[in-house]
């Protein structure tokens, strides 16, 4: 294991990438990030002895990176769109009464 500044700036230099990418990375993610990183995994690896204990120590040591690493990871959920309310119906005419006819028809008894 390196020493204690060294660490540090090994550390911070891993965290900010994550930032970076908005999540926490697994080795193999960052391992394929090469091109991008500052640091290699492997000299990582040499600093904290495996991946996990150098996430517990981020954790730990840099507790507002990764709470912002975890925000940016689990945004919080997008309020639901209010829906408009349904028009009221208009209302139904009333219905008219059958119109009786003002003559009486007779009937015819043939």
């Amino acid at each position: 294991m390196g020493s204690m500044r060294q660490r540090g700036s090994v550390l911070e230099a891993v965290s900010m990438v994550m930032l970076e990418e908005g999540k926490v990375l697994t080795k193999h993610d960052y391992e394929h990030m090469e091109t991008r990183t500052p640091v290699r995994a492997g000299i990582v690896l040499n600093h904290f002895g495996s991946w996990s204990r150098m996430l517990a120590i981020m954790e730990t040591n840099l507790p507002e990176v990764w709470a912002q690493i975890k925000l940016k990871e689990n945004p919080p959920p997008k309020p639901k769109p209010v829906p408009p309310k349904a028009p009221k119906p208009a209302p139904k005419a009333a219905v008219k009464p059958a119109i009786k006819p003002a003559v009486k028809e007779e009937k015819d008894d043939e």
